[in-house]
C-alpha cells in the first residue's frame, strides 16, 4: 500500500464479506431513509449493507517520525435488513461471527460499540422491516508512509 490509502482496505474487506456471504446481497453506502425503507417490500430477502467510517489517529500509538507514521482506525456499521426481528438479529450475528478476528493488514476485524435493533414503521404505524445495527473496527498504518496514492 502506498500512502495512506484507506480505500483499499475498504474494498478488500467489501471483498472478503462477499465471497464469504455469497448468499447475502451486500451494498455499500445505502441510505436508510424512509422512502428507500417503504419502497422495499416487507417479504424481502434479508440484505447487508456496509456504511464506512472514516479515518481516526490512534493517539496512543502516535510515532517519533511524525503523523504519516502512526497508527491509524477505521470502522465500518454492518446493517442487517429482514422482515422479521429475529432474522436480522440472526444475520447480523452470522456476520460478526465470521467477520470478529479476520486479519487485515496486521490487525483484526474487533466489534466496537453496541448492537442496536430498530423497527421501520410503514405509513400506518405498523412495523414494516427490522434492522439490526452493529460496528466493527480495524487498526492500520502504511507500509510507506511518505509516499502518496495520488502523484
Amino acid at each position: 500500500m502506498d500512502g495512506i490509502n484507506l480505500i483499499s482496505l475498504q474494498d478488500e474487506i467489501l471483498a472478503h464479506v462477499q465471497s464469504e456471504f455469497p448468499n447475502y446481497e451486500v451494498l455499500e453506502d445505502v441510505i436508510l431513509d424512509d422512502e428507500y425503507l417503504l419502497k422495499i417490500n416487507n417479504n424481502v430477502k434479508p440484505f447487508v449493507i456496509i456504511e464506512w467510517g472514516g479515518l481516526a489517529r490512534q493517539f496512543a500509538n502516535a510515532s517519533f517520525a511524525g503523523v504519516r507514521h502512526d497508527e491509524y482506525r477505521s470502522d465500518f456499521d454492518l446493517i442487517a435488513v429482514a422482515p422479521a426481528p429475529k432474522i436480522a438479529r440472526r444475520v447480523l450475528n452470522m456476520f460478526f461471527d465470521k467477520l470478529i478476528g479476520w486479519p487485515i493488514q496486521g490487525s483484526q476485524l474487533t466489534p466496537s460499540g453496541t448492537i442496536d435493533n430498530v423497527v421501520s414503521r410503514d405509513g400506518n404505524g405498523k412495523p414494516h422491516l427490522y434492522i439490526s445495527v452493529g460496528t466493527l473496527s480495524f487498526r492500520f498504518n502504511s507500509s510507506n508512509p511518505d509516499g502518496n496514492i495520488t502523484p
